[in-house]
């Protein structure tokens, strides 16, 4: 009785891969004839679509304008009630949850509207322009308001000009945010302002 291991090693000897009695256009011919690259074409390109479509899916950005006007107004929303809270705070003044909470619901759509407007054409070079100016003018009135004005002025008008201020900055291209703080500074530096 014969080994069958034996045996396939032998038949393997003998074959040769070197043998190949179809040319190579011949090949190709059948591969093309058969569509096997179609196919494969076909899936490489439903591949690259769905994974556009989950890209997109996981950008929250990819939603539309109001859903960005969304995510901005929290972290702004945020800003101004620590604004508000430190002022109060500076000068001693209890803050109670109510009164808190309503100034901060008085002031989210007002924040959303502002963000949803803006961010549409925050590309813009008509957009960035306004952004930059609004930037110097809510720094420099900030620093004077600190300065100048009394403590209940301080009080009401420096949450919202504060968090304005911080929002035409992040919103900025960088060297006209870089720019208009330069500006402020001027202004404080020029005005001869204090910190305290």
């Amino acid at each position: 009785m014969s080994n069958p291991t034996n045996r396939f090693n032998k038949s393997s000897s003998s074959y040769s891969p070197e043998i190949d009695d179809i040319p190579d256009d011949e090949k190709m011919r059948l591969i093309k004839e058969s569509g096997i690259f179609k196919t494969l074409n076909q899936v490489e390109t439903e591949r690259q679509e769905r994974s556009s479509v989950a890209e997109e899916a996981d950008d929250p950005f990819a939603h539309g304008p109001i859903f960005k006007a969304f995510i901005y107004t929290i972290p702004l929303c945020s800003v101004y009630s620590v604004m508000d809270i430190l002022v109060h705070r500076q000068y001693n003044e209890d803050v109670s949850f109510l009164p808190f909470s309503v100034r901060v619901l008085k002031m989210a759509p007002i924040l959303w509207f502002f963000v949803y407007y803006t961010n549409k054409n925050v590309n813009k070079t008509w957009m960035q322009a306004f952004m930059f100016l609004g930037s110097i003018a809510s720094g420099s009135y900030l620093i004077y308001i600190f300065n100048k004005s009394p403590y209940s002025g301080v009080m009401r008008k420096c949450p919202p000009i504060s968090t304005l201020w911080i929002y035409f900055v992040l919103q900025l291209n960088l060297l006209p945010s870089a720019l208009s703080l330069v500006f402020v500074f001027l202004f404080f530096w020029i005005g001869g302002f204090k910190l305290s």
